[in-house]
């Protein structure tokens, strides 16, 4: 079943382990989604050319790792950018005194709002929110709510700037 929160969920782990080895290189988010998806899902895939129902669960693994890649390959990318922004929408907060785990789905988060538009930024708020439930502190629910909303009326109003200058 394909499920966008088990890819969030992946991303999360496997930059929190390039957060605290300090390597955010591809090649270390690799070794992570080798462990994270079963190897050979694509390959099973590609080879039946009618999907047997069975098969339909490695679809949804698939769709789950590339949508997982996705997220880790556009965070790694846009890093400094991301970082900027968190710490501009982050009072009292620099990014470095964020515990790793809010941290890096803050990144997430902060990378869907700025370059996913086809996920609108209330669902990113409360996946970001479900993800802080699941790996962080009691009161990281409510510190990424309130950072993320910041984040997204800083990319809305950004959007709305450019939207307005291109009408010009």
């Amino acid at each position: 079943m394909k499920s966008r929160r088990k890819a969030r969920e992946a991303a999360v782990q496997a930059l929190y382990q390039c957060d605290t080895q300090c390597d955010f290189r591809h090649e270390a988010l690799d070794y992570f989604m080798q462990d994270f998806f079963p190897e050979g899902a694509e390959s099973r895939i590609e080879a039946d050319e009618e999907v047997a129902p069975e098969s339909k669960i490695h679809s949804g693994e698939l769709e789950n790792r590339e949508f997982a890649c996705v997220l880790m390959d556009g965070v790694i990318s846009h890093l400094e950018e991301i970082d900027r922004l968190l710490g501009s929408a982050s009072a009292h907060w620099s990014v470095a005194r964020m515990s790793r785990v809010d941290r890096n789905i803050l990144r997430i988060a902060a990378f869907e709002l700025l370059f996913l538009a086809d996920v609108p930024p209330n669902v990113v708020i409360n996946e970001a929110i479900e993800l802080a439930k699941t790996f962080g502190s009691d009161e990281s629910p409510m510190f990424i709510n309130g950072v993320l909303d910041q984040v997204a009326k800083k990319v809305a109003a950004a959007r709305a700037q450019t939207k307005l200058a291109s009408n010009e």
